[in-house]
């Protein structure tokens, strides 16, 4: 709709009712949209039948797998596989444990009192080890980290089975308190209680390590089992129920069973990564394609940033930082280069490295879409091959250029809104800038669902202009505007705009509330643009107080949604694959003596990984791909790789 000067004048001059209980709130999530997009596009858990019990050392650090636990491993897919609740884990990826189920969704039996949640099983593992006293079980944990802190009643445990017995038993636990920051460690095979203190920042301090004896005669069997468990409740918000949910959240990583240990060997010996890798631009996430070339002197980095850390207790040679960055869908090809090799890196030490690069995306301006794979990995002092391959050790990121301008890394980990007597008519904007002058088409959104449906409760969408460097004049308004919740696909909604509004340099997008109700948008924990993002209560803007962002995105160009042109993939490994389109298998042809040694990925459109997984057969199973287009990519251990489009007909 376009907006009168009148109109304009009204609205700048509305007295908004607010009290001191007005505020910004953060809220947990009520279902969980990555497990529920990978259960949309056809990813399941599937349950390892193997009769053969898993031979020592059984290691998992949580790296190779995202969403689900590694089948080779694990028998249940509770927990949920992730990099974006931890605060500092010790190798990237943790499991963490909550109150939503592998679907995403809270637990049928969910309530305010304590009850059964996640769990973590271990295939059966062969321990028939009689009279062995050095038989340890190792892991570390966090309370909380970017999410939710659990109560004092919210337990996570640790559980032995026993083969002869066929029955469980407890051998650990430990439980927080927030009233004094202290977490308490019960250990039940010698009744001995560990407290420990921790007062400043509690729920983002390190990760704890814990190590458990299995010495006990019962456990000393062919097909023995641990498992992980926690206890959560929801809290009795009473009318503000958004803060239930992904909440009493507990983070495990660098798993670790094996012989010839004592009780202090709890240092793990790895050089890793810690951090996921980021955007290669100065301040976006992405932003649109037709917008790069203009933007490429301010935004393109002239740097990879990669972080990791030293575990181990004697100094660490790094060896090669090595890098690529494949164009995905142009016909580049794929550019590699290497870090400054051999520097010595400290014990329990982490490490911000900055790998200079001179690469500049291909703008090529008849396409509107462009994607790129950065990938970063450690050839270390102990590994000097990459045929042998630790998953810690490399890091993958999309970087994505479609038609809009985003902040955020498209998951939401909270949700954001005003609330407190008195936030109708609030409004909540953020600033962009745009590096072209172009035409405004509309505003993405992302909300969060919630247990109270609030779709049918309006509010306005806002451009405004900037003055003074916070938002001025509004510009552009849409009322009668319903939430739409889409997250169990992880989708933004579009709202497209009725008129050409062509905007240039700096701009702010938000929306203004009608009613107190919540509207959840999704908010961002792991990107922190608070700086951007600005609050109005009662007539004056202030800038937020809530460290991340709000996921909300203008979007230029000439067609919504945009459209992807895929030119032709220059290949670097000459393959062939059979039948395409396929259905259910897909077979592949290469010249190689060494096809175990060769890695293959299979993504979609949208950079969705399906599969990544060394070679064991020829014939691969798509069976669990809906149809559609996808691509799969094939790397040698050499660094050489090719990818080549195939279509799934179901």
């Amino acid at each position: 709709m376009r907006l009168t000067i009148k109109y304009i004048i009204l609205i700048s001059a509305l007295f908004i009712k607010v009290n001191a209980f007005a505020q910004e709130t953060l809220t947990n999530l009520v279902s969980n949209p990555e497990l529920k997009k990978l259960l949309e596009n056809g990813i399941k858990f599937q349950i390892n039948n193997s009769k053969v019990s898993y031979e020592l050392p059984f290691i998992d650090d949580f790296a190779k797998s995202n969403g689900y636990p590694d089948t080779e491993k694990w028998v249940d897919n509770k927990v949920f596989i992730n990099n974006s609740y931890p605060y500092e884990p010790v190798s990237v990826g943790v499991a963490t444990f909550d109150p939503l189920d592998e679907t995403g969704a809270l637990y049928l039996n969910a309530s305010t009192t304590t009850f059964g949640a996640d769990t973590l099983t271990s295939r059966p593992i062969n321990l028939y080890y009689p009279g062995n006293n050095t038989i340890f079980l190792s892991f570390f944990y966090q309370p909380g980290g970017y999410g939710d802190i659990p109560e004092v009643e919210d337990k996570l445990y640790v559980d032995y089975y026993s083969p002869d017995s066929l029955k469980w038993f407890p051998v650990w636990n430990v439980s927080y308190n927030n009233s004094d920051s202290s977490l308490t460690e019960y250990y039940y095979y010698n009744s001995i209680t560990k407290i420990t203190k921790d007062i400043e920042k509690p729920a983002v301090k390190n990760f704890k390590s814990v190590i458990l004896p299995v010495n006990d005669d019962q456990y000393l069997k062919s097909n023995f089992q641990f498992r992980f468990r926690n206890l959560a409740s929801l809290a009795n918000t009473g009318n503000t129920p958004l803060v239930t949910g992904s909440s009493d959240q507990w983070h495990i990583d660098f798993v670790r069973l094996d012989t010839a240990r004592t009780i202090n060997d709890t240092i793990v010996n790895d050089l890793c990564f810690v951090k996921p890798l980021g955007s290669l631009l100065n301040n976006y996430e992405s932003l649109p394609w037709t917008h790069f070339s203009r933007a490429n002197a301010y935004e393109m980095d002239d740097s990879i940033t990669i972080v990791y850390a030293n575990r181990s207790n004697i100094k660490r040679n790094t060896g090669n930082r090595e890098f690529e960055i494949e164009d995905i869908w142009g016909g580049t090809g794929i550019y590699y280069f290497t870090g400054v090799t051999g520097d010595n890196i400290a014990p329990f030490t982490t490490e911000i490295y900055k790998a200079k690069t001179n690469y500049i995306f291909p703008y090529n301006p008849s396409n509107d879409s462009a994607l790129f794979e950065i990938r970063s990995y450690l050839v270390t002092d102990t590994f000097k091959i990459r045929s042998q391959y630790r998953w810690n050790d490399t890091l993958r990121y999309l970087q994505k250029f479609y038609n809009y301008y985003a902040y955020d890394d498209g998951t939401a980990e909270s949700g954001y809104d005003l609330s407190g007597d008195g936030t109708e008519n609030g409004m909540v904007a953020m600033r962009f800038k745009s590096y072209k002058k172009d035409t405004l088409r509309g505003i993405q959104i992302y909300f969060n669902q919630s247990l109270n449906d609030v779709s049918n409760k309006y509010f306005k969408l806002i451009v405004w202009n900037e003055i003074n460097e916070k938002p001025g004049n509004i510009i552009y308004i849409e009322e009668n505007i319903k939430p739409i919740y889409e997250d169990s696909l992880n989708k933004f909604t579009n709202y497209i705009f009725d008129i050409d509004l062509v905007l240039e340099n700096n701009f702010y997008i938000g929306w203004q509330k009608v009613y107190a109700t919540s509207l959840n948008i999704g908010f961002d924990v792991n990107r922190n643009n608070s700086d951007k993002l600005f609050k109005n209560f009662s007539g004056s803007w202030d800038q937020s107080d809530k460290e991340g962002t709000v996921m909300i995105r203008p979007m230029f160009g000439k067609d919504i949604p945009t459209s992807i042109n895929q030119p032709t993939i220059t290949e670097k490994i000459d393959f062939s694959l059979y039948p395409n389109p396929a259905k259910n298998n897909l077979n592949i042809e290469i010249d190689s003596d060494y096809l175990y040694e060769i890695r293959y990925s299979i993504f979609d459109m949208h950079g969705r990984v399906y599969n990544d997984q060394l070679f064991t057969h020829s014939e691969i199973d798509i069976s669990g791909l809906p149809s559609g287009i996808y691509f799969i990519r094939i790397n040698k251990p050499n660094g050489q790789s090719g990818t080549k489009k195939f279509v799934v007909i179901r």
